[in-house]
């Protein structure tokens, strides 16, 4: 959800709060997370040919529905551009199907190879970058698993690639740990690696010098001073990675008092819908900005401006924070029907082409 509000272009107290506008890091608290699952979940599974077909098809099964369905709405919404720019052509307004949205970026998209240094650019579902790079990260998981059977073996390569991903990213990203399009995949491996050796510290009781409430309250307050503080000082936001680590450890235990809040209702519903709130908002903010275009020529206003970078930001003074809430509720409505109707269904879509053998393994 933090994520989703830093990309509302609505200038109001909320936008400016440092917690919203640094955002973007906790992307690097998801790979750590899913480190830590995937490890947990497959680290010993995946030591034959089979098994490692049957993690990739359903991983992608976990992944890509969801990610078309949301590159296919906004290629509707493109055409529907098209459509109404072709008679009406706005002067200085962007051609359909170009730059980041041109057919090229559709096909990239498709294949989830757009944040593999092919573009310039984040395309189409801006978010959906780390999806790509969360894939091969993946590929690159299973790999090691089927090579490197054994658990020792398998930590060493795990800790050097997510050293050796660090040493990339330090060296040859222009923009440090804010990569997406260039060496996005380095910033995945880094914190995804991360996160299997914290899935092994777990395994061998380090979570039980950490657990319970005092520990878990200490590491919420330490992350959001880190988001708060720390952005903007490039060698630093390095560190978001490790610190993310020690807070997935001490929740790995469950024990206290946050994390028994977090299993109620509402927290598990944020749960299921995680993923999907996080590739359903872009879609949110372009229908809504979209409905703000149509509503300046019926009410001839003007609540969109130019922001410094040619994006469109909102401009209602007051009404700004009161569009963070219809957004935000939005987006969590929508997520819960894209959960419901394209997470699941896609799911076992993808499972039913794997044998129920290769399912148990």
């Amino acid at each position: 959800m933090l994520v989703a509000a830093h990309h509302l272009e609505a200038r109001g107290f909320v936008y400016w709060q440092p917690l919203v506008r640094n955002a973007w890091l906790f992307v690097d608290f998801f790979f750590v997370l899913s480190g830590f699952v995937i490890a947990h979940a497959y680290g010993e599974k995946l030591s034959n040919g089979a098994q490692v077909k049957a993690f990739v098809i359903r991983r992608l099964g976990r992944l890509w529905p969801l990610h078309a369905a949301a590159l296919a709405a906004l290629i509707a919404i493109e055409f529907s551009y098209l459509l109404i720019s072709h008679p009406h052509p706005l002067a200085g307004a962007r051609e359909a199907f170009t730059a980041d949205r041109s057919w090229f970026a559709v096909l990239t998209n498709v294949f989830l190879v757009q944040s593999l240094g092919i573009h310039d650019y984040d395309t189409w579902n801006g978010p959906s970058w780390s999806i790509s790079t969360e894939f091969f990260t993946y590929l690159i998981f299973a790999a090691v698993c089927a090579a490197a059977p054994g658990r020792r073996a398998r930590t060493v390569i795990c800790a050097l690639l997510a050293i050796g991903a660090l040493a990339m990213l330090a060296q040859f990203s222009q923009y440090g740990m804010r990569e997406t399009f260039h060496w996005g995949i380095a910033r995945c491996v880094y914190g995804f690696f991360f996160g299997t050796l914290t899935y092994e510290a777990w395994r061998r009781g380090a979570a039980d010098r950490v657990a319970g409430t005092a520990a878990e309250i200490a590491a919420v307050l330490l992350v959001i001073a880190f988001v708060v503080f720390v952005p903007g000082h490039a060698a630093l936001e390095f560190l978001a990675t490790p610190l993310f680590c020690l807070a997935v450890l001490v929740f790995a235990g469950g024990s206290g008092l946050v994390s028994r809040a977090l299993t109620t209702p509402p927290g598990a519903a944020l749960g299921r819908w995680s993923y999907s709130i996080y590739m359903v908002h872009t879609l949110v903010v372009v229908v809504l900005f979209s409905g703000i275009d149509i509503g300046e020529i019926v009410f001839r206003q003007h609540w969109l401006v130019h922001g410094p970078n040619g994006q469109s930001v909102l401009d209602l003074g007051a009404g700004n924070d009161l569009m963070f809430l219809v957004y935000l509720s939005a987006t969590a409505g929508l997520a819960a029907l894209t959960w419901r109707f394209i997470e699941l269904p896609g799911q076992r879509l993808f499972a039913s082409f794997v044998r129920p053998a290769e399912i148990r393994a």
